[in-house]
This record gives C-alpha cells, structure tokens and sequence, in this order.
C-alpha cells in the first residue's frame, strides 16, 4: 500500500482526517486493486488486542452504516456529502461504554474484535462500491414493467369495533369516536378507558404502511409493526389485561402488580406485570421470538425470561437464547433494516411486507446468509443491493418480486 494512502486511513480511523485528506482518500479508493490491500490492513487494525484494545460500540457502527448507506451517490454532487462522513468517522477513546480492555474475557474480546473489524470494512466497501456503483433499478420485463418501489411515506392503520370486520380508517375514527380515541401531538393514538362492556378495538397496520403507536387504555405504549394487529378491550377489568396480536409488535407495560398483563398470539402467551418486550409472530416466519428489554416476563406460563434474553417458540417448544443484540431485534421499530447473518427467506419476508410486494420463486429459494444495515427510507432496489452481492437475480413486475 501507498505510504500516504496509508496515513490517510490511519487519520481517518482517530478521526482526524482533514476534508482536503477526505477527498485524496477517496480518490485513492476508487482504484479496485486497492481493494484485498485495504481488506487486509483494516482487518491488522485489530489483529493485536493487547496493543490496541479499542472497538466500535453499537451506536457507532449504527453511525458509521447511517452515514456509509444514506448518502445519494447518483450524482456527482453527492461526492462531498461522503467525503464529509468520511471525516466524521473515528476509532473511539479508551473510555467506557465505547471500548473494552485487553482484559476482559478473551471470548468477549474475540467477538467484539471480529464484530469491529467486519464493521469497519463494511463502512468503507459501502463507501467506495456505491461512489462508483450507484444502485442500479430493478430490471423490468415489459413496457408495463415497475422499476422501482418506493418506501413506505404514511402510516395508514385501520380500526374495527366488537366482531364487526368492517375497517374504517383512523381519521373517520377519530371523528366518530372521539370519547375513546384521540390522537396527541407526536402521533400517539391514545385509546381512552370506557365501559367493560363496550366493544373492544382491533387496531390494524397493513403490509406497505409504517408502524403505529398507540397507547391502550391502562396508560401501556404498543408501536405495532407492519403487517400486524393488535386487538384489546375498551378497558381493563378483572385480573388480567389481556391483548392480542398478530404479527409483531414491541410493548411499554405499566406495572401493575394486581393486574398480569397478557399478551397471547395463536397458542402462545406472554405474561408480565410491567415491562419492555417485543414479540416477532408473523404466521409466516418458522418460530415466534419473545425478547425482552427491561423486566421480566413469563412464555407459555413456562420459562422465565431476563433482559437481553429470548425465547424462540416452535411447535410447543421453546429454547432460551441470551445476550441477544437487541439493536437488531429493535431495528424494525428504529426504521431501519438490520440484517445480521439473516437468511435470504427472512430478509424477502420483511421486503414483502414493507413495500407491500408478492415473493415468487421462480427457481430454487436463496441460500445463503447477508449482513448490513440499511435504512427503510430507502427504495426496493437500494435494499436488494444487499442480496445482488450474493449472486441472487430477482426482476420486480407489478407488484411481484421474481426470484431466480
């Protein structure tokens, strides 16, 4: 490698990388012999942890793919805006929370350098592969062919009453029920205790719709995710709050130690007196995953869950799982997509219901396992790049997505 290119990379790891520098780095990048090189050198960054024992936190690899990903490359105007993230990135201080000493278990350290060393070649090939290679749209078969599809702009949740299917949409609803729902400054559609005995609500978030917050009636804050329902009484009486979902959703629970708050989604139930807790059920997913933040909560009136820990659900079993990276199972509700060894099934299943799309197989379905972050602002094409890079071939007709 170039002694000065090398200097540059060195400046751009402490963060004292000058815009001039940002520039002349970039440059040096677009050369793809470079490439293997800088491969090797950014993963020798890391190849001593007794000497150097600094590695990028969650938050700063969630920054450092923000700015990586985000930027418009399709124009030239979009050069400075990358040599102005460029200059922004930093190895962190030796401070806690940001790094971790030699010290520490050699497992952990093992995996926190590994973790650091992916993310940081990660950024840079994000960096340099979308400079020169902006996405390229969805290749169309016909004239009547859609090339792209954008990201979802609007939350557009419905809502029934009692076993009536007939949806409304919320603003019809919160004209003509404004004694139980109302809607505060941030979004939040608050549901207001009524009688016991008036009919409950089903709120519902369609496929190609973003998230919904809604608060229920004891004060407890669900964000319902697309694709998902969630129905629940006009008040809580009794012993038990009982909700129940389809698909996912992360729930705030007031406590209340003299009502359990129940969360039950097929044959499965989630029990709590107060807490933070996602639940991932979609009928189409191969298990349902428990996880909890904050708190405690009981699975199947069986096993036991802690912070960090989650419980996979499958045909009536059920196996615990810790120290799971919760970043990842709250990406969802973060905007973003966060794929982290993630098979090609799994990340087309979330593609479908985000911009609304059919999956059709029309060969064999992907092997396969893909990383990356990426944000849901962007279109279809920009989050297949993700899967183009394994070799997958896929044509987007209508609102189907054709997978070779």
């Amino acid at each position: 490698m170039d002694p000065n290119t090398e200097d540059l990379l060195n400046k751009w790891l402490d963060g004292s990388l000058t815009r001039p520098e940002a520039d002349t780095l970039l440059q040096a990048c677009k050369d793809p012999e470079l490439q293997s090189t800088l491969d090797n050198w950014l993963f020798n960054q890391y190849d001593h942890p007794a000497d150097k024992a600094v590695y990028f936190s969650r938050e700063q690899k969630r920054v450092i793919y923000n700015k990586a990903i985000r930027p418009d490359t399709g124009s030239a105007s979009a050069v400075p805006a990358i040599a102005e993230s460029l200059m922004q990135f930093r190895r962190p201080a030796d401070a806690p929370g940001t790094a971790f000493s030699s010290r520490r278990k050699s497992r952990r350290r093992r995996m926190l350098k590994a973790a650091a060393s992916i993310c940081i070649i990660g950024c840079l090939v994000f960096l340099f592969f979308k400079l020169n290679h902006p996405p390229a749209p969805v290749k169309s078969l016909t004239q009547a062919t859609v090339s792209d599809i954008a990201a979802p702009l609007l939350a557009t949740p419905t809502i029934s009453w009692g076993q009536s299917h007939q949806a409304i949409a919320i603003d019809q609803a919160l004209k003509d029920r404004a004694a139980r729902i109302s809607q505060d400054k941030n979004g939040c559609l608050v549901f207001n205790p009524v009688s016991p005995t008036a009919p409950s609500g089903t709120v519902s978030v369609p496929r190609g719709s973003r998230p919904v917050h809604i608060q229920l009636p004891d004060g407890s804050q669900v964000w319902i995710n697309t694709g998902s329902s969630l129905r629940f009484p006009g008040m809580f009486d009794g012993s038990k709050r009982t909700v129940y979902l389809t698909g996912e959703a992360y729930f705030e629970v007031v406590h209340n130690k003299k009502q359990i708050f129940e969360v039950r989604q097929g044959d499965n139930t989630v029990s709590v007196l107060g807490t933070h807790f996602n639940i991932n059920g979609y009928a189409d997913n191969p298990a349902t995953k428990v996880t909890l933040l904050t708190g405690l909560v009981q699975v199947n009136h069986a096993s036991y869950l802690h912070p960090a820990e989650q419980a996979v659900v499958k045909e009536g079993s059920i196996q615990i799982h810790k120290d799971i990276d919760l970043q990842q199972v709250m990406a969802w509700k973060n905007n973003q997509f966060y794929f982290n060894g993630t098979t090609a099934q799994d990340i087309l299943r979330q593609l479908a219901r985000w911009y609304n799309i059919e999956i059709v197989y029309k060969g064999q379905v992907p092997q396969g396992h893909y990383s990356g972050i990426i944000s849901k602002d962007n279109s279809l094409s920009q989050v297949l790049t993700i899967l183009e890079t394994g070799g997958i071939k896929f044509k987007l007709h209508q609102q189907s997505l054709w997978i070779y």
